[in-house]
């Protein structure tokens, strides 16, 4: 017997790193643990050490997720959804082993708004009430600070985000998601921001959409919209579409979905203070052009804009140029939403719903960094429903992925004042012309679907070779 179990040990460890070597989630966790690794290294200065350091991880990710792509037959639901659980704890633990401070919001207004909120005062807040009573809870568990809580709790959302884009069963969707699960460079907005709650809800939206489950994807995009109203955006284009195609009964129940929530976290606090509701959308019309905006790196191409002192603060620019790029990006969202009647099939016009709020971002006077983390939902479901062939889904996932790069640059790479002049530009261009280029591409593409058929869009469908029974049960 020992000579038998001896004779098969050579064959048992042949067979066992020949299964390692085929499997992308070993290949996967393995570039999770050198990220995680060179987060490590990187040390406390998140803004302090340069452009070196995201570029190292997006490498490490880039390199896994291509070995994932041409085993994508092999991905499986649950091992994703594990790493990218155990990949976002870690990145969050190491962050606060070694002080990692990150972003200012967790740490001064979100428990600035959440106290107010907790002790009986709605506060003066630029976010819409689903945002401030996310403060106000993430201030309560956190025992009077939000940095920590606000962390742990964008953990589900984000998983919920891989399996919604996972659960569209398209034939790279299993792929896309795992590229949202463990990209590295959206991880910082993770943890210091709350975008993963709308981004949850539009995914979500939009898979429920896909699936024809009307109500359900109102009442989601509703959810999305009382936390920052960008799903709103998704909502009126889809509602647009029912309306176009004569689906009056399957609108209406769309709006009643969406107006659910709408009406639950407004109407309250447009009775109790009006106000302070209003205020929030009044504060946003006094803001101006930013200095990491698209608009501002036109303007400054053109030498019509000069930087201020910080890329996120306001750029000198001339009054007559405030005043009409608002103009500009309501024509051009507009157009946006118009476009969809356009769409000849439901998977175009999910995908076309899902550019709308990318349209509003690129378009808008102000930028924020963390705006990338819907963007890229977005982006992944736009590519699993209407993208045909693997080169266009990789170009297109590859224009995607190296905006976000841009943008990781930008901040918080370059968040010191002393180092943002050289690479300002440069980082803008690097963020907003492959987003621009992506973005232009999936409108167009979507617009160039085919009609349904008797069986269906003929788009949402994987070919044979992209399907194992594996996938089939998960």
């Amino acid at each position: 017997m020992a000579e038998l179990a001896s004779s098969h040990t050579p064959l048992a460890r042949s067979g066992f790193w020949r299964n390692v070597s085929s499997s992308p989630h070993y290949v996967l966790a393995a570039a999770a643990a050198l990220i995680l690794a060179t987060e490590w290294t990187r040390g406390s200065a998140t803004g302090e050490t340069g452009v070196v350091w995201p570029l190292i991880e997006a490498g490490l990710a880039a390199v896994s997720l291509t070995v994932a792509y041409r085993q994508r037959g092999r991905l499986s639901l649950f091992p994703v959804i594990g790493l990218g659980l155990v990949f976002q704890l870690c990145w969050i633990t190491i962050h606060l082993l070694l002080g990692v401070h990150g972003d200012p919001d967790p740490v001064v207004l979100y428990p600035h708004e959440g106290h107010a909120l907790l002790n009986g005062h709605y506060p003066n807040s630029p976010y819409p009430p689903g945002a401030v009573v996310l403060f106000a809870l993430e201030t309560w568990i956190g025992g009077g600070a939000a940095r920590t809580s606000n962390a742990f709790l964008m953990i589900p959302f984000q998983l919920v985000c891989v399996g919604s884009i996972w659960m569209l069963r398209t034939r790279w969707s299993a792929w896309l998601a795992t590229v949202v699960a463990l990209w590295p460079i959206n991880a910082f907005f993770w943890e210091f921001r709350f975008d993963l709650v709308p981004t949850a809800a539009l995914v979500v939206g939009l898979l429920l959409a896909y699936r024809e489950h009307w109500l359900g994807a109102g009442f989601v995009l509703g959810l999305g919209a009382v936390v920052k109203w960008t799903p709103a955006l998704s909502a009126l284009a889809l509602l647009v579409w029912l309306v176009w195609r004569g689906r009056k009964r399957l609108a209406g129940a769309f709006t009643l979905g969406f107006a659910i929530p709408a009406l639950i976290a407004n109407v309250p606090l447009l009775i109790a203070d009006r106000s302070a509701l209003f205020w929030t959308y009044q504060a946003q019309d006094k803001r101006k052009i930013s200095g990491e905006s698209l608009p501002y790196l036109v303007l400054r191409t053109f030498h019509r804009a000069t930087p201020g002192h910080n890329f996120w603060g306001d750029a000198h620019v001339s009054a007559s140029m405030n005043h009409a790029i608002p103009k500009i990006q309501e024509l051009v969202v507009l157009l946006a939403i118009v476009l969809i009647v356009r769409a000849r099939n439901r998977s175009s016009a999910i995908a076309l719903a899902g550019m709308v709020p990318i349209v509003f971002f690129l378009s808008n006077r102000i930028f924020s960094p963390q705006y990338f983390v819907p963007i890229l939902g977005a982006w992944a479901v736009g590519i699993s429903l209407i993208v045909r062939n693997r080169s266009e889904c990789l170009t297109l996932t590859a224009l995607c992925l190296a905006a976000t790069i841009g943008n990781a640059v930008l901040y918080p790479s370059l968040a010191e004042p002393v180092k943002q002049i050289p690479y300002w530009t440069l980082a803008l261009a690097g963020a907003f012309v492959p987003a621009f280029l992506a973005t232009i591409w999936l409108i167009i593409r979507a617009l160039k679907c085919q009609p349904e058929t008797a069986r269906g869009d003929g788009i949402g469908v994987r070919s044979a070779s992209d399907v194992s029974p594996a996938r089939i049960r998960a």
